[in-house]
């Protein structure tokens, strides 16, 4: 994808961005074709008001919806909570866990209560269903936090913020899990197996919205960082320019000066090869 890494600045980053987000467009568009089947499946939960408008599906096409290139990596992840919270009839709080080179962290959480329970799974020796459900890509239900006693310290800590019932999605996108996506309930027995259903397929709109705006993020930090080493080797070449100018010779041995003057003055090339341009346009050669 990048082997025509010499084209034209603004166009180089453009095609990036764009490699990147179109390259998930597919997954979005099952995203989309599922949606159609929760509509039989999931449906609104037992006891619940069915309106012309359910809250649910409307949160799930919203999610699908989803345009990267419009807001950073954060808001895409907040609205990705807002829509969670707003789909399940249970969602009082939520968090999402993403998985990180230095270990699992709560990239966004929708309160700081959220974001102290998902922290507390992370250090603790029996871990957590957001941890469990991101490593054996499934969802896990805890009924009541006042008796549950597979996590007992998580559990303790969510009991103890007022937190009856959780429900913890895994985030996955062609196999790979990128994190888990919680959802906290204030009462017990907060959610039902309808909402593990919806859950599932609000997992998979929120994974390829998260995978999305990963990869367009990505590539536009690759775009910067490649218009920035293509400004830096004009500077260099201009500056080797401007030395077989004034001395003669090859670029190499051009180059030869520039390396010394680095180690003279103690300057990145860089650095030392703006200077140069500096003094050529006030007539005063490099020492």
């Amino acid at each position: 994808m990048f082997c025509h890494s010499y084209a034209i600045e603004g166009s180089t980053a453009r095609s990036l961005k764009a490699a990147s987000y179109d390259g998930n467009c597919a997954a979005a568009g099952a995203c989309r074709v599922g949606l159609a089947a929760s509509r039989r499946v999931c449906g609104p939960s037992p006891g619940a008001v069915v309106t012309e408008s359910s809250s649910w599906e409307e949160s799930l096409i919203a999610m699908t919806g989803i345009l990267v290139t419009e807001q950073t990596l954060e808001k895409t992840l907040r609205e990705i909570v807002e829509l969670a919270c707003t789909a399940l009839p249970g969602g009082d709080e939520a968090g999402i866990t993403l998985l990180e080179a230095e270990g699992p962290r709560t990239a966004i959480a929708s309160s700081a209560t959220a974001l102290e329970v998902d922290s507390s799974q992370y250090g603790a020796v029996d871990g957590g269903p957001c941890l469990e459900a991101y490593r054996r890509q499934q969802i896990f239900r805890i009924d009541s936090t006042a008796t549950d006693r597979r996590w007992p310290k998580f559990a303790a800590m969510a009991a103890a913020h007022g937190l009856g019932s959780t429900l913890s999605i895994p985030l996955v996108v062609g196999g790979d899990g990128l994190g888990a996506l919680n959802i906290y309930c204030r009462r017990q027995h907060g959610f039902v197996d309808a909402d593990e259903r919806l859950a599932a397929m609000l997992g998979s709109c929120a994974s390829v919205a998260l995978i999305n705006a990963r990869g367009y993020w990505r590539a536009a930090r690759l775009a910067d960082q490649l218009g920035q080493a293509l400004s830096t080797r004009g500077v260099i070449e201009q500056a080797k320019g401007v030395l077989i100018a004034w001395h003669g010779g090859s670029a190499e041995e051009a180059a030869h000066r520039l390396a010394e003057a680095c180690q003279h003055n103690r300057l990145t090339l860089p650095e030392v090869a703006a200077d140069l341009i500096q003094r050529a346009s006030n007539h005063k050669p490099l020492a």
